[in-house]
């Protein structure tokens, strides 16, 4: 498509209305640095289906929790604020894009690669002992956000899209970049800063599939992009046609390369334990 798609494509993330918050006023006590848990906790409780979602994911293993965290109090107190504000947004997003879908078998889908994807970031964050997380369930949870954006807002261009994808076996990226001249990458990244989110959460999302050119976060970036191929490996795709790797394929690939060369550990062995583990967590989740 030539420039004028790609300026209308602009337009349209430009004219998306400012996210909606899920809690207003536990965002806004969130802001204040003397904030306490009490307080927060009494807020959330007030939202029965915000209070349930953050009581899911407390006890996910995605967190280690090892007994049952049965109070939002307890939540806090384990996850932290600056966790429960990255929740709060991601329920948010979530929230937003869920409305008006087009197909919400794909959708479903979506959402379960996003899903499995948070999962495995904080996994991978862990193991490699990345320090603060807190932005890392957020990143991997809309880290494909717009995939969504071109579907919702540009349903008849994602839908030729995917039938270029299957096709031609190629990439969501390499689709894009033929039919669309930007990439989902590119325009998550735009989105989010039209929303005002962390510079940390825009530029994983932003390099998550070039983690090697981001010169600021760069380790969250290479978190984020191992989650999604991992996630993929796994065989929780966006699309059932989406062209996937094998564990040797990637073992073998320039992506492998940069890993090691940034410090990161990882081979098959390591690969087929984090699948598990994902396998494990995504029995857990769906009970």
């Amino acid at each position: 498509m030539g420039q004028e798609k790609i300026e209308k494509l602009i337009a349209t993330i430009d004219n998306i209305p400012p996210l909606p918050e899920i809690s207003t006023a536990v965002m806004t006590e969130l802001k204040n640095e003397e904030v306490s848990i009490i307080e927060v906790s009494e807020l959330i409780e007030r939202d029965v289906s915000l209070a349930t979602q953050i009581l899911k994911v407390a006890n996910s293993p995605a967190y280690g929790a090892t007994n049952t965290i049965s109070s939002i109090q307890h939540a806090i107190m384990m996850l932290g604020l600056q966790e429960v504000k990255s929740l709060l947004l991601a329920f948010a997003v979530q929230e937003f894009f869920t409305t008006d879908a087009k197909n919400t078998e794909l959708r479903k889908r979506f959402w379960t690669h996003s899903r499995v994807c948070s999962y495995t970031a904080l996994l991978l964050a862990h193991h490699f002992k990345q320090g603060d997380t807190s932005t890392f369930f957020l990143s991997g949870l809309i880290h494909d956000i717009g995939k969504l954006i071109i579907d919702q807002f540009m349903h008849d261009e994602f839908q030729q899209v995917i039938w270029h994808i299957t096709k031609h076996n190629c990439s969501f990226s390499e689709a894009e970049k033929q039919l669309l001249g930007m990439t989902h990458y590119q325009i998550g990244g735009k989105l989010l800063q039209h929303w005002n989110f962390p510079q940390q959460v825009i530029m994983q999302v932003f390099r998550h599939h070039v983690p090697w050119k981001e010169s600021e976060f760069t380790s969250g970036a290479f978190i984020i992009f191992m989650a999604d191929v991992i996630t993929k490996l796994a065989g929780y795709t966006c699309l059932e046609e989406e062209r996937q790797l094998t564990i040797e394929q990637f073992c073998k690939s320039k992506a492998m390369h940069f890993i090691h060369k940034h410090g990161f550990k990882l081979d098959a062995a390591l690969l087929e334990n984090f699948i598990q583990q994902i396998n494990e967590f995504v029995a857990v989740d769906a009970s």
